[in-house]
């Protein structure tokens, strides 16, 4: 796992990870603003996130940790001086 550029799998400033328990990779792609999912053998999984300042938006995700003991993934949004707080796929 690992290119530059935009698509599923390749990424513009990868910057934060986590694992949930079920082995899990969460990547924050600063540059494309959003996080990636892939499994414990690197296949991608799914991604959430996009440009913006609401909800669900980021602008310049970095930071990330998944409490396994919750289900929730917090991410540190970097320019919109915020943290958003998601479920992980474990607990969905």
């Amino acid at each position: 796992m690992g290119t530059s550029g935009t698509e599923p799998g390749q990424f513009s400033g990868p910057a934060g990870v986590a694992f949930d328990s079920s082995g899990n990779v969460y990547v924050t792609d600063s540059g494309n603003q959003r996080v990636q999912i892939f499994s414990s053998n690197g296949t991608f999984l799914s991604s959430f996130g996009e440009n913006g300042e609401g909800d669900g938006q980021f602008s310049r995700p970095e930071s990330i940790t998944v409490d396994n003991s919750s289900g929730k993934v917090y991410v540190s949004d970097t320019s919109n001086n915020n943290v958003q707080i998601f479920e992980s796929l474990t607990n969905n």
